[in-house]
């Protein structure tokens, strides 16, 4: 199991978080993503990190993974229009150099 750390960016997010964007994600994940669980972290003034818990067989794989699944979200989930997506990686891992190791 993954835990992938996407960035959704929108400096007005403050105003516009669907209070169960979490819920809405994990609705939105096909069976074959492998999602099992989803959190979100507001960060006021830049948006939210959508944390996605999901079964893949590589780390590349978990990210594209979450990366989709978000980019699924800002295309049909009503107040998120003009949201972007941004990083999407695991926590911990990518900052150290690792994430290339892992595939």
């Amino acid at each position: 199991m993954y835990l992938v750390h996407t960035e959704l960016l929108n400096r007005k997010a403050d105003s516009c978080i669907p209070q169960n964007l979490a819920d809405l994600l994990h609705t939105l994940a096909h069976p074959d993503d492998g999602v099992e669980h989803v959190v979100i972290h507001p960060h006021p003034g830049h948006g939210v990190t959508v944390g996605v818990y999901l079964l893949a067989d590589h780390l590349r794989s978990a990210e594209e993974t979450a990366a989709r699944l978000c980019r699924r979200a800002v295309a049909e989930i009503g107040p998120l229009p003009g949201w972007q997506v941004g990083r999407s990686e695991v926590p911990l891992l990518a900052p150290y150099g690792l994430d290339g190791l892992i595939d």
